[in-house]
């Protein structure tokens, strides 16, 4: 079992806030969707009998966009809750 300091997580997590927001965003965002467009490339390649066309590119762009519908949200949420976790941890202190 891996336990870690909450201090050390505090530290590292003061550390990305002041990245921002949206930058988290987009870096927790990215691979999901990229991981899913490339799981969509992979099928018709290795699958599938058809040749490559149009309609392949059509799915895998729809599925990033799909795969960014859903990942933009929940990286919302995850930074929501690290800073309430933040914040309720540094108001301890005070």
């Amino acid at each position: 079992m891996n336990l870690k300091d909450p201090d050390i997580e505090f530290s590292e997590w003061k550390l990305e806030r002041k990245k921002g927001r949206f930058s988290f965003v987009v870096r927790t965002s990215f691979p999901a969707i990229v991981g899913v467009m490339i799981g969509r490339s992979i099928d018709p390649i290795f699958i599938s009998e058809a040749a490559w066309g149009w309609s392949q590119v059509t799915v895998i762009l729809m599925s990033g966009l799909w795969a960014s519908v859903g990942a933009f949200p929940l990286s919302l949420v995850i930074w929501w809750w690290r800073e309430k976790k933040y914040k309720r941890h540094i108001a301890r202190f005070e």
